[in-house]
């Protein structure tokens, strides 16, 4: 019995000396972890934390606080310029200038609108600092919202079937860095590159965006069906949907369906961003900028460009590229569609006119168009002769266009339908206009490079003689 006692109470010893060293080893333990979090957390990195507000606080509100912001909500709609204006007691001015805030005030999308509004603005702590838009701002705020987005029948938007997301946009966004007064930022959200860049304090918000939205209308063309991205080494990409800023791009003579690819972009107040630094061939780019002829030229590397097409090649554009492009030039002797001597041969041809067979006093010619006719499988000439009520004739020249060196153009006149017939011996100045048509050389010339919707005709060595030519 004794031995048996003796065996139990050195058992009872050694448990409870192992639920001791237990409790021990636990404790030591905690208090392990406690002084590891502690270290972490110390007086110091809170410390730097706070320094860090402090300091883009102070980044923000000097000098006026007025920033130019580039912003996307998602990467298929364009993205949108605002001006900001940080104050220092936490209020914020918050100015844009396009087609949502049209809605927001007309309950259109057609046109873009200047708004601005008062809002709140903090930087807080949340895995890093971050810039926090925290009260609603109307003119801002919509792109987060996740009511359904209005297209108000537009297309291109990249913005379908959006109830329960809306835009899909951030309101609040991580600051990554500051050089160069650029902040860059990313959507807390959707984590999409921002920039915040610094403007002088007496940057007018409404003209400057004003300006941005001109640019935004006319810096390309839904017209003009390509334009061209050109490299360093020559070669050539192509770009389509270039007034969507939503890019399709693919290498030229490389089949688009398989090798495309779809580049989000803003237009600013100077030229053109793409959302992310781009690399083609080798080539890397992000910001261009625009210049007097229109065209745009990479910021870091001015041997890259974004081009239009030689004008020839617009005006006569190839049927085989799967559109047409029609060109009117009116000819209504009062405006400013023609010069020098089209205009005399014009004001003859409309004394002319209404001796015709069937015609009547006020009848006269009313325009030109230059386009292709896949029927005809030729470019046509096509003069149109309004005859009162009725429908207006139209008389059909086939030309065969010679395009020279420098955009300089000449042309052969090939056949006709037959009211281009008829009225020959009718009206004899016009075959006197053919006859200098198809003598002539004439300069093509654009205001736009990227977006020439107009193109003059002029007479090589005689400025005042020229036909200006629409895009239809």
């Amino acid at each position: 019995m004794f031995h048996l006692y003796s065996i139990e109470k050195k058992m009872k010893k050694f448990l409870n000396i192992s639920l001791l060293t237990l409790v021990a080893l636990s404790s030591f333990t905690l208090t392990s972890c406690l002084n590891e979090m502690e270290d972490i957390f110390d007086d110091d990195a809170v410390i730097r934390l706070n320094n860090a507000r402090d300091e883009y606080f102070d980044i923000l509100t000097k000098d006026g606080g007025k920033w130019k912001l580039e912003y996307f909500s998602n990467t298929g709609e364009p993205g949108y310029t605002y001006i900001l204006t940080f104050k220092k007691d936490g209020m914020v001015t918050m100015s844009g200038h396009n087609k949502w805030i049209n809605y927001i005030k007309n309950n259109s999308l057609n046109g873009s609108t200047f708004g601005s509004e008062d809002s709140m603005w903090e930087l807080i702590f949340d895995n890093s600092l971050v810039l926090s838009f925290n009260t609603y701002n109307k003119y801002f705020h919509f792109f987060a919202s996740p009511d359904k987005v209005p297209t108000g029948g537009a297309s291109g938007d990249g913005i379908a079937n959006t109830l329960g997301y809306g835009h899909r946009g951030d309101y609040e966004f991580n600051i990554m860095k500051y050089s160069n007064d650029t902040i860059y930022l990313t959507g807390k959200k959707n984590d999409l590159p921002m920039f915040l860049t610094k403007l002088p304090s007496d940057t007018p918000d409404e003209s400057y965006l004003g300006a941005v939205a001109v640019w935004n209308k006319t810096l390309f063309s839904s017209s003009i069906p390509y334009v061209f991205l050109v490299l360093p080494d020559g070669k050539r990409w192509i770009i389509e949907g270039a007034s969507t800023c939503s890019l399709r791009m693919y290498r030229e003579n490389d089949d688009k369906i398989s090798n495309s690819e779809y580049h989000n972009t803003i237009i600013t107040h100077d030229g053109l961003a793409f959302m992310n630094p781009l690399t083609l061939d080798g080539y890397e780019f992000q910001w261009f900028a625009r210049q007097d002829d229109g065209t745009l030229v990479s910021v870091t590397n001015p041997d890259i460009r974004i081009v239009g097409d030689d004008l020839e090649n617009y005006l006569f554009y190839d049927y085989a590229k799967n559109n047409v492009l029609t060109w009117v030039a009116d000819l209504d002797v009062s405006k400013t569609g023609i010069g020098g001597r089209y205009k005399d041969l014009v004001t003859k041809i409309n004394t002319e006119v209404p001796n015709m067979k069937g015609y009547k006093k006020t009848s006269k010619l009313i325009d030109s168009r230059i386009y292709y006719s896949p029927d005809d499988n030729s470019f046509v000439f096509r003069l149109t002769v309004k005859k009162n009520t009725e429908a207006s004739p139209e008389a059909y020249y086939f030309i065969n266009p010679e395009i020279q060196a420098n955009s300089q153009v000449k042309f052969e006149i090939t056949g006709m339908n037959s009211y281009a017939q008829t009225i020959k011996n009718e009206c004899p100045t016009i075959d006197e206009l053919l006859n200098v048509l198809t003598t002539t050389t004439y300069k093509l010339t654009a205001t736009s490079m990227l977006a020439p919707t107009t193109i003059q005709m002029t007479e090589v060595g005689s400025a005042e003689n020229f036909f200006v030519w629409n895009i239809k």
